[in-house]
């Protein structure tokens, strides 16, 4: 009875598709022999979930909420790192932060500088030239604003509780997406005229 389960069974490689932290498709090698496992696409998801938060340093343990504390956290420690990392990159480029640099992303994702820096085609090819940094630029922007808006819909739904009305009058932006400001991060410190002209 043995004999015959096992000579019935018959192994079977299931590749899914692999991606790098690009999101492209990395080509694996076919396994000669062995068992595999095949993670569902849910699975994968919440991999990625997994990830994004460990990567934007968010005390992350699956199966439980993640509070707006937790996620200032992330947002604090990865604008550091980011701001760090740039500024690395900066000194080892000859970049000048003075004037500031003004960061944000443009409708594909490119990382853009929104003010006049004389260095701005210097400092847009070296995001070009390092994605990884461009994508942790990205991440921090998706973070803030992700924060943001959680502490918007915070006070909300307070206002909300009081008065219906009223709040739908006060933070009827929320429902209109069209004016939603851009992240931007600033590298170096602005100058008395622009802080007054931002003012």
């Amino acid at each position: 009875m043995i004999n015959s389960v096992q000579t019935a069974y018959r192994s079977q490689s299931v590749e899914s598709p692999r991606y790098n932290r690009n999101n492209e498709q990395v080509q694996v090698q076919p396994q000669k022999s062995g068992d595999t496992v095949s993670i569902s696409d849910s699975a994968q998801k919440l991999a990625k979930i997994d990830s994004f938060f460990t990567d934007m340093n968010i005390p992350y343990t699956p199966g439980k909420s993640i509070s707006l504390e937790d996620l200032n956290i992330g947002l604090e420690k990865s604008s550091k790192e980011l701001n760090d990392n740039i500024n690395t990159l900066f000194l080892q480029n000859g970049i000048k932060t003075n004037p500031a640099v003004e960061l944000t992303s443009d409708h594909e994702g490119k990382i853009r500088v929104n003010n006049d820096h004389p260095q701005k085609d210097k400092i847009e090819k070296l995001f070009e030239d390092n994605p990884e940094l461009a994508n942790d630029f990205r991440g921090v922007s998706a973070l803030s604003s992700m924060v943001k808006a959680s502490e918007e819909y915070l006070e909300f739904a307070a206002a909300y509780d009081r008065n219906p009305q009223e709040a739908i009058t006060r933070f009827g932006h929320m429902f209109d997406q069209t004016g939603d400001k851009e992240f931007s991060m600033v590298i170096g410190m602005k100058s008395e005229k622009e802080i007054s002209s931002k003012a």
